[in-house]
């Protein structure tokens, strides 16, 4: 019974790879800059990267199926030396000369944002007509691919959990050999070794097999190093004069092109924003419970707590609506708040 399904689900995955997938390209057209004999395997997620080769980025001596890895092993941190596949020539360039199309209608590889670069901006035009999308260049794309990256994770996670984890097993303990994950460097070498421990029917099974024994053998879901506001000893908040690096757990950032202004609670940071009367575009909070630095207009903030910061009432920052909804019940909340419903009004009911 356990074999029928098998070649049922193989006949459906061969199916499904029959129209080729628009990430991928023929084998002699694909670039693999890495060696041995997993060199055309992600070392992240292990994903075939003939397969994903318009999506593929490389780092130092790395090749990854997307953007979403490259942040996953470069730990958040911008790799202003990373290349990337132009998508119409199919060759790598520099990823910081680059034009990406982020968000089109085309797949997206690890993400659900998808994200297709090209080195000429009119190529990247062509493709934003005929397949939606904004473009931008790479500082962006991958700070977009950053803030997207517990999403998309939480996303993967769940489709494994619910399609890949169950299959993964029952190949492995019926066609395979015993091997022990946890003896190989990276999931891709993994890969290699079932290719030698097991009898299976196609590359999806083997993706299959590599992804539940190594995500078993990790027991965690990727997670980018947490960016924090750090700051200088000497920084003062511009609205009340109190040392600002006294209190982590409440920093604020306006990051403007002369110098940073620290705050010591979101509350006196808007009033600075209120009292100059104009639009700063890049503005930071930290999270009240991993003190991650957010992007304060796409954080959730709660008022009328009985949790209180170094200035009193406060509004209180979180990276999730649920986290805030959590908190609000725990510490008699009284109101969840977005950064555009806050108002001086607001401030002065503190």
């Amino acid at each position: 019974m356990f074999q029928k399904i098998i070649m049922l689900f193989a006949l459906c995955l061969n199916l499904s790879f029959a129209q080729e997938m628009f990430q991928s390209v023929p084998e002699e057209k694909a670039v693999l800059i890495q060696s041995g004999d997993a060199k055309r395997y992600c070392p992240n997620c292990g994903m075939d990267l003939v397969k994903f080769q318009k999506t593929s980025h490389a780092h130092k001596d790395h090749q990854y199926c997307s953007i979403h890895c490259l942040v996953e092993d470069t730990k958040g941190v911008f790799p202003k030396d990373a290349k990337v596949i132009d998508t119409k020539n199919l060759g790598f360039i520099e990823a910081i000369n680059a034009f990406y199309v982020v968000g089109s209608s085309k797949p997206g590889t690890m993400t659900m944002n998808s994200q297709y670069a090209f080195v000429r901006e009119a190529d990247a035009k062509t493709f934003q007509e005929e397949n939606g999308g904004r473009i931008v260049k790479f500082e962006e794309a991958y700070a977009i691919a950053k803030e997207d990256f517990a999403k998309d994770s939480a996303m993967l996670k769940n489709k494994r959990e619910r399609s890949v984890y169950g299959m993964g097993e029952k190949l492995y303990n019926n066609g395979c050999e015993k091997v022990n994950a946890a003896s190989f460097a990276n999931i891709a070498l993994l890969k290699v070794a079932l290719k030698k421990a097991c009898r299976l029917e196609s590359e999806g099974q083997y993706q299959m097999v590599a992804l539940y024994l190594w995500d078993h053998k990790a027991g965690t879901t990727p997670s980018v190093a947490e960016e924090k506001i750090i700051v200088p000893s000497d920084a003062k908040c511009p609205v009340c004069g109190m040392f600002v690096a006294k209190y982590p757990q409440w920093v604020a950032v306006i990051e403007t092109p002369e110098k940073p202004l620290y705050f010591d609670g979101v509350k006196d940071m808007m009033k600075y924003i209120f009292a100059q009367k104009k639009h700063f575009e890049h503005i930071y909070v930290s999270d009240y419970y991993s003190l991650k630095k957010l992007n304060a207009t796409k954080a959730f903030y709660v008022i009328g707590a009985n949790v209180y910061g170094p200035m009193g009432a406060e509004l209180i920052p979180f990276a999730s609506e649920s986290e805030a909804v959590s908190f609000m019940k725990d510490h008699s909340g009284k109101r969840l708040l977005r950064f555009d419903d806050i108002s001086e009004k607001t401030l002065k009911s503190l």
